[in-house]
């Protein structure tokens, strides 16, 4: 991170079209991970993800007052929404559970025994 130049290069080029004015680390993320604009502007896009998603500094103790923020992990497609705390659970899956829970720990068990 102390190299890092944020690609002033790529941002400031006006030979570039817009959307190439990021750095290349936020160009090249497969997965969208990353995200590049001015949290100075709170209309801007990234500063209204921050704001959505609950964007943090890391490690604020230090009163570094990073440039860049964190955003919490976004939930699982394949994961069910959670369950509120008044939801009853569904039993069948609590058992299958415990009984899944019993036979894996009693497999742990024969195997640091032998």
């Amino acid at each position: 991170m102390k190299k890092c130049t944020l690609c002033v290069d790529r941002i400031y080029n006006d030979h570039l079209p817009e959307e190439d004015r990021i750095p290349a680390c936020v160009r090249a993320c497969p997965t969208g991970a990353r995200h590049f604009g001015d949290l100075g502007d709170p209309a801007s896009a990234v500063s209204q993800l921050v704001a959505e998603r609950g964007g943090y500094d890391l490690l604020p103790e230090f009163g570094y007052k990073p440039v860049n923020k964190y955003l919490p992990p976004r939930p699982r497609r394949d994961e069910p929404p959670p369950r509120l705390a008044h939801d009853p659970a569904p039993p069948a899956k609590v058992a299958t559970s415990a009984a899944a829970a019993d036979k894996l720990f009693a497999w742990v068990d024969r195997m640091l025994s032998a």
